[in-house]
């Protein structure tokens, strides 16, 4: 549709390659109503259609198409079939990073999720107590979470985000604050998803988790000081300005 039709040119305006993009026929390009406060935090309003949900051909035909392809980027917005994705990415030899956003309404999903191929875990605080539910862990310090997921679901690396509080890692038996690069927030929106990908992209790219974490807590202090969710992400221009200290070609 119109809508889907822009994204795509957006994102080739981008540079990205969008070769192995699927097109839907005659399923509406999903378009969120963001509502936000006076001080950043915002509630959003959305529906994307069943017929838009990601099967595990189309992972592997995408890691075809792209191959080698580096990374997975799983979500929890069809919860049930995260499980075949995560499958389907980790048989095509790809780093597993999963978003477990928006929490499954049913906590009996979580338990099908396969944790063992999952590589990076990042939940916000909420995602991360429900991905807990049932357990003591679930209702104790948010200082734990990420701890009490590895010990949990087994997952080798979890970053549990606390919003302006910076995040919490855990990995290889150690926990690691990392507190939150000053921002001036007007717009959440957005944020998460900033964080998140940048997070894995400079994994992919051979960075250390440290140093990976700092560059996608940067990329996500940019985008809440600005209105928007795909306008308020960061250009690989100011992501080079602002992470690496080069200049900015488009400024």
């Amino acid at each position: 549709d119109v809508v889907g039709a822009a994204v795509r040119a957006a994102l080739v305006g981008e540079g990205v390659d969008v070769s192995a993009m699927a097109v839907i026929p005659d399923a509406p390009t999903p378009v969120c109503v963001v509502h936000v406060r006076d001080d950043g935090e915002k509630a959003v309003v959305w529906r994307v259609p069943d017929a838009l949900a990601v099967t595990p051909d189309q992972v592997q035909a995408a890691a075809a198409t792209c191959g080698p392809a580096d990374a997975a980027l799983v979500t929890f917005e069809f919860a049930e079939r995260a499980p075949d994705l995560i499958a389907a990415a980790a048989k095509a030899a790809m780093r597993v990073v999963v978003n477990p956003a928006p929490a499954p309404a049913d906590p009996a999903a979580i338990g099908t999720v396969p944790w063992e191929q999952v590589d990076l875990l990042v939940p916000n605080e909420a995602e991360a107590r429900a991905l807990l539910a049932g357990r003591a862990a679930a209702r104790g310090p948010a200082g734990r979470l990420a701890e009490a997921i590895c010990e949990t679901l087994g997952v080798p690396t979890v970053c549990v985000t606390h919003g302006e509080r910076g995040c919490v890692v855990r990995t290889g038996g150690a926990t690691t604050v990392h507190p939150a690069v000053a921002a001036r927030v007007i717009d959440t929106t957005g944020a998460s998803d900033a964080f998140t990908a940048m997070l894995a992209a400079r994994l992919v790219a051979g960075a250390d988790l440290a140093t990976a974490v700092r560059h996608a807590q940067a990329a996500a202090a940019l985008t809440v000081s600005r209105v928007g969710a795909y306008e308020a992400l960061p250009t690989v221009g100011e992501l080079r300005e602002l992470v690496f200290g080069l200049p900015n070609p488009s400024g």
